[in-house]
């Protein structure tokens, strides 16, 4: 492993914090200066951070210090002084990359875009939803911003096939490791190249299997545990976003049962009445007439 961004992170930058900067495995840097060099010749790269389906194993703490020495590498490379900060350079839901890529790409070119928790809008199965083809769309356009975008989501197999396939140009699958005692160490990734990803998506996803294809390297990588953005902002624009997302699908729970209830009165004839005592029946817990007609109401004037 070698220090990076000694100059930007000075020894005692972060809590805990023994040395300048922060390790990176020398592997993945060479991967990334290789994207450093070709970046300039009208390119945009996209890296994908998955966790074999597990959460909180470190993948954010991997995608930022790989933001965090992009942008150092821009500024010595080529002497561009971009942005990174948890307020520019991360986002958390789709609507949010697309305003925020859009907004980044043409005020800074060749900026690098995290988007954590992409999983929420690319999964597979969620394909149909009008958001997930909007992120889907950006992808496939935004490479006029010669941008380096990072997505990290908990399943690597959850992405549609031309993100997980074609659009990406490498895989970093972040593990965690028991020790003689049974304490989990998180720090942990394997690589796996463009081609070598490919194959993986396609012999592993049936089954949600990452042993189907050996990694490029041997061993797994290492990254440690360092924060090069604000942790406590981090954390605190993450827990919004979750919030957020948690009351948006609470609405749409809630259109779906004021659907649910108009189709009973509009087209089943049953009265506002009738469908609260069959709701009380059905789940025991009263259902005023008034809450009846204010849902069916509500559901009238969003549909007309």
């Amino acid at each position: 492993m070698v220090q990076v961004c000694c100059l930007q992170f000075p020894k005692g930058t972060r809590k805990y914090q023994q040395h300048d900067g922060f390790y990176l495995d020398d592997n993945l840097k060479a991967q990334i200066d290789v994207l450093v060099k070709n970046i300039k010749n009208d390119w945009d790269f996209t890296i994908i951070i998955s966790g074999e389906g597990e959460v909180r194993v470190g993948k954010s703490v991997l995608a930022m210090q790989i933001g965090a020495y992009w942008t150092e590498q821009m500024k010595l490379k080529y002497n561009l002084d971009l942005p990174f900060s948890v307020e520019q350079n991360l986002v958390f839901d789709g609507k949010k990359l697309i305003e925020t890529g859009n907004k980044l790409g043409k005020a800074y070119p060749n900026s690098v875009l995290i988007y954590d928790e992409a999983g929420a809008d690319l999964e597979g199965r969620k394909a149909m939803q009008s958001i997930t083809q909007d992120v889907v769309d950006y992808f496939r356009e935004c490479g006029q911003y010669n941008m380096l975008n990072i997505l990290v989501l908990p399943e690597f197999f959850d992405l549609p096939k031309g993100i997980a396939m074609s659009r990406s140009i490498f895989l970093l699958n972040v593990f965690y490791k028991s020790d003689e005692e049974g304490n989990f160490e998180r720090g942990y990734y394997w690589f796996y190249s463009k081609r070598n990803k490919k194959r993986l998506y396609l012999w592993g996803k049936k089954e949600l299997d990452y042993s189907k294809v050996k990694s490029d390297f041997k061993y797994p990588l290492r990254f440690m545990n360092f924060y090069p953005v604000d942790e406590k902002k981090y954390r605190q624009a993450k827990q919004e976003a979750l919030t957020k997302r948690g009351s948006r699908r609470r609405n749409e729970f809630q259109l779906q049962r004021d659907a649910c209830w108009y189709l009973l009165w509009a087209e089943f004839g049953m009265t506002q009445e009738q469908i609260g005592k069959r709701m009380e029946g059905l789940t025991g817990k009263f259902v005023a007439q008034n809450t009846i007609h204010d849902g069916i109401a509500h559901y009238k004037v969003e549909n007309e």
